[in-house]
């Protein structure tokens, strides 16, 4: 494999103020489509640890619901993020106030409106290693410091989460490697 690439997130969210980043390697020989096709396919059934930390939440877990499509629901969207890449945003209000109007992707570049988070999260294959990172940037130093507190109580669950869904990936894009 050549050089990694940039990554779609670097330029959706270049700047952030809290980031979580987990990744890890695939064995030589899983093409890159399966991996993706692994992404987009893994369970919450896959994921027993992601699952049990997400059942404390509104999200239905069942076990043969996809997790990617779960992270698609009124908060986030997906952008086109390219062949090795998903990328989801989200923008979110502390303050008891409507969302900026349009398209998602337009509202989350061109928002600058105090107490708004703007949240980006993807999942990637490049060069061998299946990655996730997370990133959120507050719009003004209250809600920033308001979104600190929640960011330190979910912070370490949130990446045992995250780590439990790399390794459903792997180990069902080397099944499918190893089946194909």
């Amino acid at each position: 494999m050549g050089e990694p690439t940039a990554a779609k997130i670097d330029y959706v969210l270049p700047r952030w103020h809290f980031r979580e980043s987990h990744s890890i390697p695939l064995p030589r020989g899983v093409p890159p489509e399966r991996v993706m096709s692994a992404v987009r396919e893994t369970t919450w059934g896959e994921a027993p640890v992601s699952r049990a930390l997400m059942s404390l939440t509104k999200v239905d877990v069942s076990a043969g619901r996809r997790i990617v499509s779960d992270f698609l629901g009124e908060a986030m969207e997906a952008v086109e993020a390219g062949e090795g890449e998903i990328l989801f945003i989200s923008l979110d209000c502390l303050e008891d106030r409507p969302k900026p109007v349009g398209p998602l992707a337009e509202a989350f570049a061109g928002c600058t409106e105090a107490g708004f988070l703007k949240m980006a999260m993807n999942l990637r294959y490049d060069g061998r290693v299946l990655s996730t990172e997370t990133r959120v940037y507050a719009t003004d130093e209250h809600t920033r410091r308001r979104f600190r507190g929640y960011w330190f109580t979910i912070r370490a669950a949130s990446g045992l989460s995250r780590r439990s869904l790399l390794r459903a990936i792997r180990r069902r894009a080397v099944k499918a490697s190893v089946q194909g």
